[in-house]
């Protein structure tokens, strides 16, 4: 009996090593050792993930990956993506591999129940593999981006008027009402290779001097000041992605401002900015050179 057990020790260990030699590296095609998923004797493993989603080309540019499962038979291998904000969905089941498959933003839009106004640029996405309704480790990171180009006009029409707060700038509250009339210039700057909707304001003082200055005039109005030295400075920028409006950075007192109350009528901008100062103004920019604004928000 002592040698039966000894035996069956032995036929149990052969047996394990067999086994481990199923799965992992000894499998070809698994392209990210380490992050490929082991079941039943099964390696499976994402393949030649390439690519992002752009808000820009929603439904045309699309991720191209490959679903590959080794070893021993599966029912199938779920693809799940989810956004950032929890929002998920699947994208099919491949039932044989290797299976190439790709996704654009729009397809994964339908899967999670989103709509293209609830993604930003940079938002991460994850795609996950499941198999019989269980995640396992495999899975990879799809970029949001955007070829947008940005199209503001580089000369305007502007008018600024102050706006009262009530918070700690009360100068600037008691001069609510008062208004700046002058030219306004969009700078552009350049954001990235392949988009430039980064904008410095330029207004003009009392001088005709050109200034960089994010309150599109405000300031003359509400401190009566045409220095440069007196305006926001910083590295303020206005900010155009994707004809979402927004002021990036802060000024050269560390004030934060921000944009709202976005309308455009053909040739006719107008918002409000406000910071977190206390100081706010209500602005009108209408371009001089024919055209419409686009439809920014």
């Amino acid at each position: 009996m002592k040698i039966l057990n000894n035996l069956s020790i032995l036929f149990a260990a052969i047996m394990a090593i067999t086994m481990v030699g199923c799965v992992g590296s000894d499998f070809e095609g698994t392209e990210f050792p380490g992050n490929e998923f082991t079941v039943e004797g099964t390696a499976i493993s994402a393949l030649g993930v390439a690519g992002d989603f752009d808000i820009g080309k929603a439904d045309v540019q699309s991720v191209n990956y490959t679903v590959n499962a080794r070893g021993g038979a599966i029912s199938g291998v779920e693809v799940r993506v989810t956004h950032p904000n929890g929002s998920s969905g699947s994208l099919g089941t491949s039932t044989s591999f290797p299976d190439a498959k790709s996704v654009s933003l729009n397809d994964a839009l339908a899967a999670t129940g989103m709509a293209i106004d609830d993604v930003a640029v940079g938002d991460m996405w994850l795609v996950e593999y499941l198999v019989d309704g269980n995640p396992t480790t495999t899975s990879f990171s799809i970029n949001t981006v955007t070829t947008f180009k940005s199209a503001l006009a580089g000369l305007c029409a502007g008018k600024a008027t102050v706006t009262a707060q009530g918070g700690a700038a009360g100068t600037w509250d008691g001069n609510a009402g008062m208004v700046w009339e002058g030219p306004v210039t969009f700078v552009r700057q350049q954001l990235n290779p392949n988009d430039d909707g980064e904008y410095i304001i330029s207004t003009q003082n009392g001088a005709a001097d050109p200034l960089d200055d994010i309150s599109f005039g405000a300031y003359y109005a509400g401190y009566g000041t045409d220095a440069q030295g007196s305006l926001p400075n910083g590295d303020l920028r206005l900010r155009d992605i994707d004809n979402k409006l927004s002021i990036t950075g802060a000024s050269q007192w560390g004030e934060v401002f921000s944009i709202e109350n976005v309308v455009v009528d053909g040739a006719t901008l107008s918002f409000k900015w406000t910071n977190d100062y206390g100081e706010g103004a209500e602005i009108v920019l209408t371009r001089d050179d024919g055209e419409d604004w686009p439809p920014l928000n």
